[in-house]
């Protein structure tokens, strides 16, 4: 999308002249720790984006972006205890059973280069001023310390690992392989 000059004004261009599409979104791509693959973007592709994307919204209106969630996408959460979509969503894999954790993206994300687009617009309406020096995030904040406390208080006590800043990512032993009944 990046190597052909005008692809991201033609792509939004194009999903907002149909009638039956109401918002257009933006998510990135987003890597598993340790990955190097061609899809993902380099420092200054981000920052490409950033500049490009935010301005088509003046000339669209069904796509759903501003400068503050552009920024959002240049500067991810650094880990699954700093991003908001992370903390208050709870993900199941098909099955509806087995839980994928930290996030939607489960395994060990690296969160650095996270494209997630609720991601990125929950990190930055947690930095929007209620009133005064308050917050999104401070009574976001004050409303999983709540939770957490009366899920203390039931038996057996509940804590999301997600909560828990010593948890780990996950381990690739717990994750689902999906085998190809294809030949290779």
């Amino acid at each position: 999308m990046l190597q052909r000059a005008g692809y991201l004004e033609e792509y939004v261009s194009f999903w907002s002249a149909r009638r039956e599409v109401n918002r257009i979104w933006v998510s990135l791509y987003t890597p598993q720790q340790g990955e190097n693959t061609p899809e993902m973007l380099s420092p200054d592709d981000r920052a490409s984006l950033a500049r490009h994307l935010a301005p088509l919204r003046e000339r669209y209106p069904k796509f759903l972006m501003s400068r503050g969630l552009a920024q959002a996408l240049l500067e991810p959460p650094n880990n699954p205890q700093e991003c908001l979509f992370s903390k208050m969503s709870t993900n199941y894999s098909a099955d509806l059973k087995s839980k994928v954790e930290p996030c939607v993206f489960g395994g060990t994300p690296d969160c650095k280069q996270c494209g997630c687009a609720i991601s990125a617009g929950l990190h930055y309406v947690q930095t929007v001023r209620v009133g005064g020096p308050l917050r999104v995030g401070h009574l976001v904040k004050g409303s999983i310390k709540i939770g957490s406390l009366l899920g203390r208080m039931r038996r057996p006590p509940s804590r999301p690992t997600r909560w828990n800043a010593e948890a780990t990512n996950g381990s690739h032993d717990e994750l689902v392989q999906i085998r190809s009944n294809r030949a290779a």
